[in-house]
C-alpha cells in the first residue's frame, strides 16, 4: 500500500530540521539540570515549484499512496544528500561498535568527508550528521565522529552511504492539501518526519 522513493524533481525547496528531546528541571535555587533521551530524529518540509497537471498527478498519487501517516517511503533530497567532500568508494566498518558511540573508524575508499555531511549504515535506516572532517586513506583506518550517537549497533562488514543518502520518512499529518492557480498550475507542500 506504501513505499517507494519520492520523485526529488517534484520539490525545490525543502527545510531540513534535527529534532533532539532534552529535559530540563530547574530547582528553587535555579540550578538546572539536563539529561538528553537518545532520540534524534530530521524532519523536513518539501515545497513545490508550481507544476503543470501532467508533472503534478504523479506527485500527489505517490503521496495520496501513502495513507496519510501510515506509509513509510524514501527520500533522497538533492544537494545535501551526498557528500560535500570528495569521497570515493567502499568505506567498510573495521570493528565491532555497540549503540550509543559517537565515533566509528572504518577503511577503504578514498577523498575527504565534510563536516556537516549526512551518512548513512548500511545495516539500518538512521541517518546521522559528521561533526568533525574526514581524510580517507586506502591505505589506514580513518575516524568518523557522528550525531546523533550511533541508535543501532554495526559490525565489522557494515559500510558507509555517502552518495545518495535515502531518509525513510512518514507524513507527520493525515491531510494532504493541493493549491490550485491560474493558469491551471498546482503546488503542494509536505512535512515528513525519519522513521527510524
Amino acid at each position: 500500500m506504501s513505499g517507494g522513493t519520492f520523485p526529488t524533481a517534484g520539490f525545490n525547496a525543502m527545510e531540513l530540521k534535527s529534532n533532539t528531546q532534552t529535559r530540563s528541571t530547574q530547582t528553587l535555587s535555579g540550578r538546572t539540570q539536563r539529561s538528553q533521551i537518545n532520540s534524534q530524529y530530521f524532519s523536513f518540509k518539501l515545497v513545490s515549484p508550481p507544476l503543470t497537471r501532467t508533472e503534478y498527478a504523479p506527485i500527489m498519487a505517490f503521496i495520496m499512496k501513502q495513507g496519510g501517516k501510515f506509509g513509510s517511503f524514501t527520500v533522497v533530497p538533492p544537494l545535501l544528500s551526498s557528500t560535500a567532500g570528495t569521497a570515493a568508494g567502499t568505506h567498510t566498518i573495521t570493528t565491532n561498535y555497540a549503540a550509543g558511540v559517537s565515533t566509528v573508524v572504518a577503511n577503504g575508499g578514498s577523498g575527504t568527508f565534510k563536516t556537516g555531511d549526512l551518512i548513512k549504515f548500511s545495516n539500518h535506516d538512521k541517518v546521522y550528521m559528521l561533526t568533525a572532517d574526514t581524510n580517507a586513506d586506502t591505505d589506514s583506518t580513518d575516524t568518523f565522529e557522528i550525531y546523533p550517537p550511533l541508535r543501532t549497533a554495526i559490525t565489522n562488514s557494515t559500510t558507509i552511504v555517502y552518495d545518495n543518502v535515502p531518509f525513510k520518512v512518514f507524513l507527520t499529518s493525515d491531510t494532504v492539501q493541493t493549491n490550485v492557480g491560474n493558469p491551471e498550475l498546482f503546488t503542494y507542500e509536505i512535512t515528513v518526519r525519519e522513521d527510524t
